[in-house]
């Protein structure tokens, strides 16, 4: 089966980039540089389609959050077809799991639609986001009330939220707006010996 055009973008900024051998967890510490050259050589070029961008983003994700989970008894599942509408990854948790859910440049409702809309089983927001407008206090807050304790993005559009929107805390009082960069380091460190996500630690 010939490799997706997902695949083959990713390999050509990978090889672009000098990052050809690393592993995931190397890749992933390289996120900002592969989605510049994926924005900036490629789609300026021509543009992506739809559902490459989709499939890109959605294994960038799965790069970091597979080195998060590395050595530890947990596990990465990709949502069920039928189940995409809450999001595209879960990490087994205690007594609830993860839910991770990937979209590209854009949050708009899709985002906030998305997830369990319960604190009980904790979701994650993870996209290539451009616009800093989209994450007012008032629509961080609508995360909040659906059940999200975090949201990553890159860090340029993160230093472009207001003062108020970087100091706003999840429900475990820790920042709710967060860099890619910081993923593997949260999930791997709020995951106990059980190989299970603990919500209180993210």
């Amino acid at each position: 089966m010939p490799p997706s055009q997902a695949t083959l973008l990713i390999n050509q900024a990978v090889t672009a980039l000098g990052y050809e051998g690393y592993t995931q967890a190397q890749l992933y510490a390289h996120i900002g540089s592969i989605l510049h050259y994926l924005d900036t050589e490629v789609n300026a070029v021509s543009s992506i389609n739809v559902g490459a961008t989709g499939a890109i983003l959605e294994q960038l994700c799965r790069y970091g959050l597979e080195a998060a989970v590395e050595g530890t008894a947990a596990t990465v599942l990709r949502m069920p077809k039928q189940w995409k509408w809450v999001g595209d990854f879960s990490i087994s948790g205690e007594p609830f799991n993860l839910v991770v859910s990937c979209k590209s440049f854009t949050a708009k409702e899709r985002l906030l639609a998305s997830g369990s809309g319960s604190a009980l089983s904790p979701t994650i927001g993870w996209g290539a986001f451009k616009h800093a407008s989209e994450f007012s206090v008032d629509r961080i807050t609508s995360y909040a009330y659906r059940g999200f304790v975090a949201i990553y993005m890159p860090e340029a559009t993160r230093g472009g939220l207001t003062p108020e929107a970087l100091s706003f805390s999840n429900i475990n009082g820790r920042p709710f707006i967060r860099a890619h960069e910081n993923l593997v380091t949260d999930i791997h460190s709020a995951i106990n010996a059980h190989g299970r996500i603990n919500p209180r630690l993210l």
